[in-house]
């Protein structure tokens, strides 16, 4: 005596069944990430913060006997220390670097460089595209008029 099985009604029957558990599974998994993405789970688990670098309208580039002296406020509004590692001006970067150089967020400080007026031929009146590069491998613009 042998035992015959339907094997068409129960192919029939598991395929919707499977197909429904991958369809929960995979709503779940975009839920998941989505809640963690709101609320920010992924980047406070590596210990990344976020740079936010606001500069302010008041930035200057004034001529001081052989120097070039640049002056700009900066806002840190990130939730991560903002370690300023170039700055440029017109594509002219300044000797001896930034002053300070470290902005914790929240804060809001003036920066200082100088320029060689013998290596930076900046000219009054004239705007010019100033760069702040960060560790991070940020990179925050402005611009700037010279004389001002």
């Amino acid at each position: 005596m042998s035992i015959k099985i339907n094997t068409k009604r129960i192919k029939r029957g598991l395929e919707p069944l499977i197909a429904a558990i991958i369809l929960i599974a995979i709503t779940l998994i975009i839920a998941i990430a989505v809640a963690a993405w709101i609320t920010g789970v992924f980047s406070t688990s590596t210990g990344a913060g976020v740079e936010q670098l606001i500069i302010y309208p008041n930035t200057s580039l004034k001529r001081s006997g052989n120097n070039w002296i640049f002056n700009a406020t900066l806002a840190n509004r990130g939730t991560a220390t903002i370690e300023i590692v170039g700055l440029t001006v017109g594509g002219c970067s300044p000797e001896g670097g930034v002053s300070p150089s470290i902005i914790e967020p929240g804060n809001i400080t003036t920066i200082t460089a100088n320029f060689s007026a013998s290596t930076c031929k900046f000219i009054n009146g004239t705007t010019y595209q100033v760069q702040i590069f960060t560790a991070a491998g940020n990179v925050f613009s402005s611009t700037v008029v010279a004389g001002r």
